[in-house]
């Protein structure tokens, strides 16, 4: 209980020193809800739109009358970030301080310094005319070794066998338990006006964020501090390639693009994978059904085996100024070969797949409800296997109730229940109990 009770007050004295530093650069006037409530992929864009001026943080404003600030807006370039910061308990108090399946909140009863993320962007406009965009983002933190790609710094971030993380390149095992640093997406993109039809399209060239599953993973983009098994066991993080953006109709993206795998900037075999989507916005943006798919070999020096995921999500906002948002979907995944029979030792095939539901109620511009309920099947155990332990072939359940109070514009506080049950494997509490039981809270301090 020591180290409890030592690590909740280190959380909140730099929780303290955190909320001191921001509330200098906040205002109290709240601001825009920061989650992703629809989709993550772009949305549908109304004809010769110019796109919203970006919203100002603290960073920008102390440059707002320096040389560099106006040589910065002068060529459209903006400059923010966050700091994203928590601490996940466990009253079972495991004695390899594992939160299974809370994922970037795994420690138990530990802090994470999880983002320290800055952001150098100059946005792409869909008006009439050709123009050019792009994004580089750097990372800091405990999230960093989950993240980084085979390839790209990931040596420097770590290398654990033990870990589990990363297995579908050499050289890929990450050291999760200490501060890594990565470039999760850095990517050029051009707008081509009235090529097909009179929206025309966009090609993005780099490295990006996947657009597979509803979770996002810049912090400040989040909905809650933990994460979804669907997050972190059944999807990519990052791809290396080419997307393409049809703006198909004022309510319709289709994205088709080639990549180089799964969170791989090297890839491990030679072959691409194929990865797309679709994105329908309603008129009124109170519907959106984002689906998403990706299909190509991922096992290292094997260019036959597919791996094939979809994921689909319908999201829907209603109520008085649409205070009430659900969105409910899930994912399917296969890959050819991808398991070990435990009995002959010869491969065969892996399937995992699962649905998740959220509900979010918005009290006020300042404090938002949420609940979420997630089933998940890792049907051969391929997909669990981390943090130094054996994959799962079972059901995995997570029920998670929490709050977003924003204080300040530029300050988020997220306390969280979550209750984790599987009712054919031990995963949890030194892997001999059914459920676990995770109290966490993070704060988000946007500059």
């Amino acid at each position: 209980m020591r180290r409890i009770v030592i690590g909740i007050v280190s959380s909140l004295l730099l929780v303290s020193a955190s909320c001191a530093v921001a509330q200098v650069a906040a205002t109290s006037t709240p601001g825009v809800d920061v989650r992703s409530d629809l989709a993550q992929a772009p949305p549908a864009q109304e004809p010769a739109a110019k796109a919203p001026e970006p919203e100002r943080w603290f960073l920008m404003d102390r440059l707002k009358n320096t040389s560099l600030g106006r040589s910065v807006e002068a060529h459209g370039i903006q400059i923010y970030g966050w700091i994203q910061q928590g601490f996940a308990g466990n009253p079972d108090d495991p004695r390899d301080r594992v939160n299974f399946g809370a994922n970037y909140d795994w420690r138990a009863n530990d802090y994470r310094l999880n983002q320290v993320y800055f952001i150098l962007e100059n946005v792409l406009e869909h008006e009439d005319k050709f123009n050019v965009g792009y994004r580089v983002d750097f990372l800091v933190g405990h999230d960093a070794p989950f993240f980084v790609a085979n390839g790209l710094l990931s040596d420097f971030t770590g290398f654990d066998r033990s870990s589990g993380v990363g297995v579908d390149g050499p050289k890929s095992f990450r050291e999760v338990n200490r501060v890594g640093i990565d470039v999760p997406q850095f990517f050029v993109e051009a707008h081509f006006p009235g090529v097909v039809t009179s929206k025309g399209f966009d090609v993005r060239v780099g490295k990006f964020y996947t657009l597979m599953g509803r979770d996002v993973y810049p912090g400040a983009d989040t909905d809650f501090y933990s994460r979804t098994y669907e997050n972190v066991y059944a999807t990519p993080f990052t791809h290396t390639g080419v997307m393409t953006t049809w703006h198909a109709t004022a309510t319709l993206d289709v994205l088709v693009g080639v990549v180089r795998g799964w969170d791989v900037f090297r890839d491990n075999n030679d072959m691409v994978s194929f990865h797309g989507g679709f994105v329908w916005n309603s008129p009124d943006k109170r519907y959106n059904w984002t689906t998403a798919w990706i299909t190509g070999p991922e096992q290292p020096d094997n260019n036959r085996d597919y791996r094939s995921l979809i994921s689909s999500y319908l999201t829907a906002k209603f109520g008085a100024g649409g205070a009430w948002t659900v969105s409910a979907g899930g994912h399917l995944g296969y890959e050819v070969n991808g398991a070990v029979d435990a009995e002959t030792g010869r491969t065969k095939d892996a399937k995992w797949y699962g649905a998740t539901i959220n509900l979010f109620y918005d009290v006020d511009p300042k404090l938002r409800l949420g609940t979420r309920a997630e089933w998940f099947r890792d049907e051969q155990g391929t997909r669990t296997g981390q943090l130094g332990r054996p994959g799962f072939a079972a059901h995995f359940l997570a029920l998670t109730a929490g709050l977003s109070y924003k204080p300040y514009r530029s300050i988020i506080v997220r306390p969280e229940l979550r209750v984790d049950w599987s009712p054919d494997a031990r995963p949890y509490n030194d892997q001999t109990g059914h459920v676990q039981f995770v109290p966490a809270i993070d704060l988000i301090v946007r500059f």
